[in-house]
């Protein structure tokens, strides 16, 4: 065995010290020294083929020109059709699925180590650790276009609202608080892709309403709009 002779010096706080300490004595080992070693030799590197990212950029890309193209079409003619809001769902519903596709993968992708050499001691440990300390990709982060979306339509349909004659301001309030309360961060990944699809259709409408100059957001659009806000939200 070689002499150690060689001093890495490592400037930590009290804290994390004492965190380092800790999950070495939880993980077994005699001494930090010891833990820090067999964390390097045993690290677990997680590699992204992000080719995979740039190539679905270029699909949904291509699906939102399409989207786009249609969208220019019935502001120039000033009519739609009921194909049109089909063909919207439509292109949607595909990039939907390609996110989902990728973010079942993100899910469930396998870590891989870079040493050679794993004892049966140091696999125990890792798998311990990863067992109590298990993390997840953060929901809002993988959904965040989602939310984003979300947000739009309604800061799109708040501002509607508010220069129309025939909405109160307590009805404002309630968008605000559906908004930024709790219900969209409790809902089931599907059922939020649900109701954005939902809620971007209806969006869509609207803005078809709006290209009439005497339009103004009238009780039917509420009505319609608090039966989609009903049915996802939670109480």
């Amino acid at each position: 065995m070689k002499n150690k002779t060689q001093n890495i010096i490592i400037r930590v706080t009290e804290e994390e010290k004492e965190w380092v300490k800790n999950k070495a004595n939880k993980l077994g080992y005699h001494s930090m020294t010891a833990f820090l070693m067999n964390a390097a030799e045993t690290q677990i590197q997680l590699t992204v083929d992000m080719k995979v990212y740039r190539d679905l950029t270029k699909e949904i890309n291509y699906i939102g020109k399409n989207i786009n193209n249609l969208i220019r079409h019935i502001y120039t003619q000033g009519i739609y059709a009921d194909s049109d809001i089909d063909f919207l769902k439509a292109n949607q519903e595909k990039i939907w699925d390609l996110i989902n596709k990728q973010y079942d993968k993100l899910l469930g992708l396998g870590k891989d180590f870079t040493s050679e050499k794993i004892s049966l001691e140091s696999l125990e440990g890792i798998a311990a650790t990863l067992e109590k300390e298990k993390l997840e990709i953060p929901k809002r982060f993988v959904l965040e276009e989602v939310y984003e979306g979300i947000k739009n339509d309604f800061l799109y349909l708040i501002e509607i609202m508010k220069k129309s004659p025939e909405q109160e301001e307590d009805v404002v309030e309630y968008l605000f608080e559906y908004l930024y309360g709790d219900t969209l961060f409790q809902l089931e990944d599907a059922d939020l892709i649900a109701f954005s699809d939902e809620l971007f259709s209806f969006t869509q409408k609207i803005k078809f309403k709006m290209m009439k100059l005497e339009y103004h957001f009238d009780d039917d659009d509420w009505f319609e709009l608090k039966d989609i806000l009903d049915e996802y939200e939670i109480y």
